[in-house]
């Protein structure tokens, strides 16, 4: 594995999924509309490619290939994850907010019928598989690149 390549990649889907996100594509993401739903989730991924390929150009990494590849499969993770949550949570929502989370590590949840791991598992399994799936599509990336 070529670890200044993954390296990169994690740094470029650290600023795609937090610094870049927002609120608003985040719920876009989740429309019940299959076409709405996949011009968000392509808009999302296109920025995790760009980001990528950016760093990786900028580094003299595998740019093209690498934001290729991250274009389709992050965009393939997220429709799956987006779907499986409005079969679970309905659509046009999110289930558990950034907030609520980091309030809920910290022991200072509002809302504790929810955010109980009663309740909360089946989220946060959804949120593990997801971002494992990321994990290994860097490790996968850098092993090519």
């Amino acid at each position: 594995m070529h670890v200044k390549t993954f390296a990169l990649l994690v740094v470029s889907h650290v600023l795609g999924d937090v610094a870049i996100a927002s609120y608003a594509l985040a719920i876009r993401k989740r429309n019940a509309g299959i076409l709405p739903q996949a011009l968000a989730i392509g808009f999302h991924a296109a920025v995790h490619a760009v980001l990528a390929g950016s760093l990786l150009f900028s580094f003299g990494g595998p740019w093209w290939q690498a934001a290729l590849l991250i274009l389709a499969i992050h965009f393939l993770i997220d429709f799956t994850r987006c779907r499986v949550e409005i079969t679970l949570y309905g659509a046009g929502r999110l289930y558990v907010k950034r907030s609520e989370l980091f309030a809920w590590v910290g022991g200072k949840a509002a809302d504790r019928g929810k955010m109980n791991l009663k309740t909360l598992w089946p989220w946060l399994l959804i949120h593990s598989l997801d971002q494992l799936g990321h994990l290994l599509s860097l490790v996968g990336i850098s092993l090519i690149g």
